[in-house]
């Protein structure tokens, strides 16, 4: 059955790495997956988010995110200072097209919203990678806000709790462990 990415990206406190959370998530499971994570908001938050949960609430968020049938991709980029954010971001972003390409299997990639300036390099990095033929023509990819669509929290979940563990705190990526696959981008 086919599957939907979405994806988040975090840059944890230090500025040495990027990471870009990805959920893959099977076309039947979609809208049982987001009822729970529409439950899981409190009254008057827009969308779940790591970095606006306590600290003491996030293990129970990574437990929540643990427990959805959804397979997990992490990729992250270390050691790298001396990139701007952007060029971090986009060779995250390439070696996860390519990724989800070869998988085989993802229908769309939905990416979270930014500002429509920083949307089009993704957009254009697309094209670049499809006319290269690093991925192919079946590779689709949109942005929506957060808010929007709940199936972007989980990539968000993950990537914060990753992004913890690695500073001191590794409570809440605990409960994620054996679920998630980290891969390191290429230098």
């Amino acid at each position: 059955m086919a599957c939907g990415a979405y994806v988040d990206e975090s840059e944890p406190s230090g500025g040495g790495t990027y990471l870009l959370g990805c959920a893959l998530v099977r076309s039947g499971d979609t809208h049982a997956v987001r009822s729970v994570l529409r439950a899981a908001r409190r009254s008057g938050e827009r969308k779940v988010h790591w970095h606006d949960r306590l600290p003491g609430e996030r293990p129970a968020l990574a437990e929540l995110v643990a427990e959805l049938p959804v397979e997990h991709l992490l990729v992250v980029r270390d050691e790298c200072h001396d990139e701007p954010s952007e060029r971090r971001r986009r060779k995250c972003l390439e070696y996860l097209l390519w990724l989800l390409d070869a998988a085989g299997d993802v229908e769309s990639v939905t990416l979270e919203a930014r500002q429509a300036r920083q949307n089009a390099p993704d957009m254009q990095l697309l094209k670049v990678l499809r006319s290269s033929r690093i991925v192919g023509p079946s590779v689709r990819l949109h942005h929506l806000a957060g808010p929007a669509e709940p199936l972007l929290w989980i990539p968000d979940v993950v990537a914060g709790a990753f992004g913890a563990a690695r500073s001191g705190d590794p409570e809440a990526y605990g409960r994620l462990l054996g679920l998630v696959e980290v891969v390191s981008t290429p230098r």
